[in-house]
């Protein structure tokens, strides 16, 4: 059973996206990235905070996660 601090920790999805992938990334593998698909577009969460929503293909917006943390120096 999941704890109240585990389940307010959880990404919160809008409406109609499931979530397609999931996995830790940055150098200490410390920040959690969800890839999800809303109709014909992927979007990328880095913690729980949307990256952006607008990618065509899973591998592009895998991409687009791992060069921001890269950028960022995470």
């Amino acid at each position: 059973m999941l704890s109240f601090v585990e389940l307010r920790e959880k990404v919160k999805l809008k409406g109609g996206e499931k979530q397609v992938k999931s996995y830790k990334a940055g150098k200490r593998k410390d920040k959690e990235v969800i890839l999800t698909k809303k109709g014909n577009n992927f979007a990328v969460y880095v913690d729980s905070e949307l990256l952006d929503n607008d990618f065509k293909t899973e591998k592009e917006a895998e991409k687009a996660a791992n060069d921001m943390l890269k950028l960022l120096g995470i």
